[in-house]
């Protein structure tokens, strides 16, 4: 193997190139990024970053000399021809490639209505949170943030703590409810004491604009208008895959699916070979955009959408692209996530929601610091901590 080529400048992307040449590689190594920005990661950026207390230098993952790779910043993939070996960027180029590393990650899902105003913002990469500090250090001081999830409740703590007037608004009735019913009570209390007004249980219909075609307004389910100088729409991520529409590999629900070792499955044969669902021993997947077969519940993969999850997929999808399939580790990570919001550290391990009952089995939401257990039956899939850290590896070992 002589060239590899790595399209998507993020975590899962960045290890990808560190574990290929960590792994033996010395050929040509291409990392290929639709940003400008150097690598950086993601998670600071709706904390840290918003709140002012670190910049876009002091996250950066890789620079362009890392890893002996050539960069290609700002010219995004728009095809990948696997008969070829050919990865097509959008100005016309095409990188011939013996193996390809897909780490395209995902972008932040739009506002599906039509006649969205200015001011209306999604927050994803460095760019829209410079762009969301610029709006705030320019006098917008009432925000109101549609969805209460992960990105949601970060950016309602970070901006909270600007002194910014937050409004934020969950169409489902609770904040970070895919991890239970304990959790969000305390995150809910813990934002009403940071004064962030909460709208729990009530869709959004649209947005009110003013003269200057600015939005003024979210414009509620019931009628009801919650003032805004500016909004930030937090209501999911999609993968960033469309460029592979033509390509042949597998996209359930926009994700490339992928084996236990992180080859890509195709939807038909690879190369002319007949059989479905075939893996391509030339292309391997890494976190946000994967559906790994690895990563599943009894009903089938799930997607993960967690640092630590880019990370060791990335690692693993670098090794096993050298190594080739016969060789190739299988993917065994237990999956885990923190945050932080309204001081309070919340993490988790295994993939809690996706069981039946939950147990808080130390502390209380009363307390405002409790772990919770999500259990299928009597079996753990997954835990959640809030302020209660200490007790989480335990757990963790459990679902290993």
């Amino acid at each position: 193997m002589r060239e590899v080529v790595v399209v998507g400048a993020g975590l899962a992307g960045v290890r990808a190139a560190g574990s290929l040449r960590d792994a033996g590689f010395d050929g040509r190594l291409t990392v290929v990024s639709d940003e400008r920005e150097l690598p950086y990661d993601r998670p600071p950026l709706t904390k840290q970053v918003v709140a002012g207390t670190m910049t876009g230098d002091d996250i950066r993952l890789a620079g362009d000399g890392e890893f002996g790779a050539r960069w290609v910043r700002g010219n995004a993939a728009v095809g990948l021809d696997r008969e070829r070996r050919r990865v097509r960027l959008a100005d016309g180029a095409e990188l011939p490639y013996d193996g390809v590393v897909l780490a395209p990650g995902a972008k932040a899902r739009e506002w599906p209505g039509a006649g969205v105003p200015g001011g209306v913002l999604t927050v994803r990469g460095l760019a829209d949170v410079r762009r969301l500090r610029a709006e705030v250090d320019g006098g917008a001081d009432e925000v109101v943030i549609v969805g209460a999830g992960f990105v949601g409740v970060e950016l309602a703590s970070s901006l909270s703590g600007l002194g910014v007037k937050v409004t934020l608004v969950e169409p489902f009735g609770a904040p970070l409810r895919a991890l239970g019913d304990a959790v969000s009570q305390v995150v809910t209390e813990a934002a009403g004491r940071a004064g962030v007004a909460l709208r729990l249980g009530v869709g959004v219909r649209g947005f009110a604009a003013a003269g200057d075609g600015r939005v003024r307004a979210v414009v509620l389910a019931d009628g009801a208008e919650v003032s805004a100088s500016l909004v930030v729409v937090a209501i999911g991520m999609v993968p960033a895959t469309g460029w592979l529409a033509g390509s042949g590999l597998a996209l359930p629900s926009g994700r490339i699916h992928c084996d236990e070792r992180l080859f890509a499955r195709a939807a038909g044969g690879v190369g002319g070979t007949a059989g479905a669902g075939v893996a391509d021993p030339a292309v391997v997947v890494a976190g946000d955009a994967a559906w790994c077969e690895a990563v599943r519940t009894a009903e089938g993969p799930v997607p993960l959408e967690h640092w630590s999850n880019a990370a060791a997929q990335g690692e693993l999808a670098g090794r096993n692209l050298l190594a080739g399939p016969a060789a190739a580790e299988p993917y065994a990570h237990v999956p885990s996530f923190w945050t932080a919001a309204f001081g309070l550290r919340i993490r988790s391990v295994g993939l809690p929601g996706t069981g039946d009952r939950e147990v808080a089995e130390a502390g209380s939401a009363a307390e405002g610091a409790v772990l919770v257990a999500h259990y299928l039956g009597e079996q753990l899939v997954g835990a959640v901590s809030v302020n209660q850290g200490k007790l989480l590896p335990g757990y963790a070992r459990r679902l290993g």
